[in-house]
């Protein structure tokens, strides 16, 4: 037997042991909603960090860690969406949205990260193209808000210099 088999069937046996012992309403109200809770801020705050109009991508062949930390944008998660949401939004995530990214000494800074916000990056960052080494997201219209300042392989990868289109 494969180790793949022996993980589903051990999976099934911890799931069937645990419905069996506490039934399927607590099994869901302690662990399944928690859980997608949680995951739910997780894929929220990640989204809002790394995903932008302004903020590069890069193939493989030009990704360094210093890029990686850069092209980021740490947010205020949730203010504006009243004193108790916004309060959640800073302390109950220990800062993770908004200090996340810091180490070189630069930081970006976007609009907080509200409903208002959510919406605007989700229909501002559609889709890359499969042009260069360098990425930019474009809306439904396929327009990019920003482009690399040069695109050519030999320049310095020292770092990406963005100007405005």
């Amino acid at each position: 037997m494969n180790q793949r088999t022996s993980i589903i069937l051990s999976d099934i046996g911890i799931a069937g042991s645990v419905y069996l012992t506490y039934g399927f309403w607590t099994v869901f109200r302690l662990y399944l909603v928690p859980y997608l809770w949680v995951n739910h801020w997780l894929v929220l705050i990640t989204f809002l960090q790394h995903t932008d109009p302004l903020l590069p991508h890069y193939r493989a062949s030009k990704f360094t860690f210093p890029h990686g930390v850069l092209a980021t944008l740490d947010r205020n998660l949730l203010v504006g969406c009243g004193l108790i949401i916004g309060w959640i939004g800073a302390h109950a995530t220990h800062g993770i949205s908004e200090t996340h990214h810091l180490g070189l000494g630069i930081k970006l800074e976007g609009a907080p990260g509200g409903r208002e916000e959510i919406y605007r990056v989700f229909k501002e960052c559609k889709f890359v193209e499969d042009e260069t080494n360098i990425l930019f997201y474009k809306n439904a219209s396929g327009l990019a808000a920003t482009r690399p300042a040069f695109t050519d392989d030999s320049a310095s990868d020292s770092g990406i210099e963005i100007g405005k289109i």
